[in-house]
C-alpha cells in the first residue's frame, strides 16, 4: 500500500513539474521603459496568477535573435527590426501593440538654425539605427516630400546626447525617456540647451504654428512578438500573457507617475527618476495593433530595400485576430 501511495505521490509530482514547465515563458528583453508594461506585469504577478512563470532575459542587441532561433519566446521591439524578419521569412510573428504613439523625436540644440525640414539636408543626426521606425519614417518622409536625406550617425541614446554635448551631430532623433533627459539639461544661466521640433508640438521657423509631425500622426512603436512555433503549440499561454499585460496596461495608465510604477521603472533602467517621471504619460501602452501603419511601416522597408515585398496581414499571428488586431 505504501509502494502504491509513494507510486501515485510521485506521478503527481511529476505531473505538477510539467505543467509547471509548460506555462515557462523566456522573454528576450533590452531595458526599455518602454517595456514598462513587462516589467509591471512581473513585478505584480499579473504572469503568475495566470499560472505563467515568465523569465525576463536582458538580451541587448540579440533579442529578436533569441526569438527567431528559438532560444526565447517573446520579446518586446521596434516593429521594423521584426518586420525586416519576417519579410525575410524567419519564425517571428507580431502579437499585440506595446504602446502608440512612437515618442522618438529630432532633438537639437536651442540655438538650431532649423527651421523647415528641408534645412535636414546632409544634416549629420543621431539615431539608433537604419531601422528604428523613427529614423526609418522620418527620412522616408523627408525623401518622398523633399526628397532630401541626412547623414546617420549610428548611435545608442546616450551616446547621441554626449555627441549633441561635443557637437559631434546638428541632431539626434531620440525616444523617451531620453528626450525628457535631454530636456532636463541646462546651460550655465540655468536655461534649457535643447528642444524638440518637427514633432507635431513645436514651432520651429517661430510663425506661431505648430508645424506637423515627420513622423506623421500618432505613428505605432514597440510591438510584442513571438517566435511562431511557440505560438501555434502554446496558444493559450500566448493569450494570457497578453492579457496580463492588458492589465499591467490599465494600471500605468491610471497613474503613470505613481510611485511603485516609477519605482518599478527605475528598478530595470538606469535612467534619472524626473526623466522617468516626465516620460511616463507619454507612453500610450496598449495591446491593440495599428496594422495599417504596420503595414505602412513593412512600404517604407520595401522602399528602403530591406525586404523585397510587403508581407501585408502576414504580419500578424492569425491566433490574436480579434483579439489584438
Amino acid at each position: 500500500m505504501k509502494k502504491k501511495l509513494c507510486f501515485i505521490l510521485l506521478l503527481s509530482l511529476l505531473s505538477t513539474a510539467l505543467w509547471a514547465s509548460g506555462k515557462k515563458i523566456i522573454v528576450a528583453d533590452a531595458n526599455s521603459t518602454h517595456h514598462l508594461n513587462l516589467y509591471v506585469a512581473f513585478e505584480k504577478g499579473f504572469f503568475s496568477k495566470r499560472g505563467l512563470d515568465v523569465e525576463i532575459k536582458q538580451s541587448g542587441g540579440g533579442a529578436v535573435a533569441a526569438v527567431v532561433g528559438g532560444e526565447a519566446d517573446i520579446v518586446f521591439n521596434c516593429p521594423t527590426g521584426v518586420i525586416s524578419q519576417i519579410g525575410q521569412g524567419k519564425p517571428i510573428t507580431i502579437i499585440a501593440q506595446v504602446k502608440i504613439p512612437c515618442t522618438s523625436v529630432l532633438v537639437v540644440p536651442v540655438n538650431s538654425p532649423w527651421k523647415t525640414p528641408a534645412d535636414l539636408k546632409d544634416q549629420k543626426i543621431a539615431g539608433l539605427s537604419q531601422t528604428c521606425c523613427a529614423v526609418l519614417i522620418i527620412r522616408d518622409a523627408l525623401k518622398t516630400n523633399y526628397n532630401i536625406d541626412f547623414e546617420l550617425s549610428t548611435l545608442a541614446p546616450a551616446a547621441a546626447i554626449a555627441a549633441l554635448e561635443a557637437g559631434q551631430v546638428q541632431g539626434a532623433v531620440l525616444e523617451e525617456p531620453f528626450v525628457a533627459l535631454a530636456l532636463l539639461a541646462k546651460d550655465a544661466d540655468g536655461k534649457p540647451k535643447y528642444k524638440t521640433i518637427f514633432d507635431g508640438f513645436s514651432d520651429a521657423d517661430g510663425d506661431g504654428k505648430i508645424d506637423p509631425n515627420l513622423a506623421g500622426v500618432d505613428p505605432p512603436c514597440r510591438t510584442i512578438n513571438a517566435n511562431k512555433d511557440f505560438v501555434a503549440k502554446r496558444t493559450a499561454d500566448a493569450k494570457a500573457f497578453i492579457e496580463a499585460i492588458d492589465e499591467a496596461n490599465a494600471l500605468i495608465l491610471k497613474d503613470p507617475v505613481a510611485t511603485d510604477i516609477v519605482d518599478i521603472a527605475q528598478k530595470y533602467v538606469s535612467v534619472d527618476r524626473q526623466a522617468i517621471i516626465n516620460s511616463n504619460p507619454k507612453l500610450g501602452f496598449t495591446i491593440h495593433l495599428s496594422t495599417e501603419r504596420l503595414k505602412g511601416y513593412a512600404d517604407a522597408l520595401v522602399r528602403q530595400g530591406a525586404i523585397k515585398e510587403n508581407p501585408g496581414d502576414g504580419l500578424f499571428a492569425p491566433e490574436f485576430k480579434g483579439i489584438s488586431w
